[in-house]
């Protein structure tokens, strides 16, 4: 009863000590991350302002422009103890809060960065 108990005492400190490690990890090297979400209407709607930007355009500039969608792109600094849970949640925030799955589409880019810009903390 005694060996097996301590073994167990031995291998719950060896979990505590490593994600005790993992924690102070986390807290302290967290890693930081600018994303660019990009949420287009999809094909199927109809998009009046891109048709009307796109008129206006064409009475400023010889371009020909054949089609012409609005769309939006939210810049979003994150922090994260790592690049699987940065994305994981980015996914989930841009399929719920940011786009309007019924009518939009969204994608995102997810790059590493050393330091926020000054004025983001």
């Amino acid at each position: 009863m005694l060996i097996s108990a301590g073994k167990n005492w031995k291998t719950f400190t060896s979990k505590l000590i490593t994600d005790i490690m993992r924690g102070l990890t986390t807290l302290f090297f967290m890693l930081k991350f600018k994303a660019l979400v990009f949420i287009r209407l999809r094909s199927q709607v109809d998009d009046s302002p891109g048709n009307a930007v796109r008129d206006a355009c064409k009475r400023l500039s010889e371009l020909n422009i054949k089609k012409l969608r609005l769309g939006k792109v939210i810049d979003v600094w994150i922090e994260a103890e790592s690049r699987e849970y940065a994305e994981k949640e980015l996914e989930m925030l841009s399929d719920r809060f940011l786009a309007n799955t019924v009518m939009e589409d969204w994608d995102y880019e997810l790059t590493e960065i050393e330091t926020f810009p000054q004025g983001i903390e």
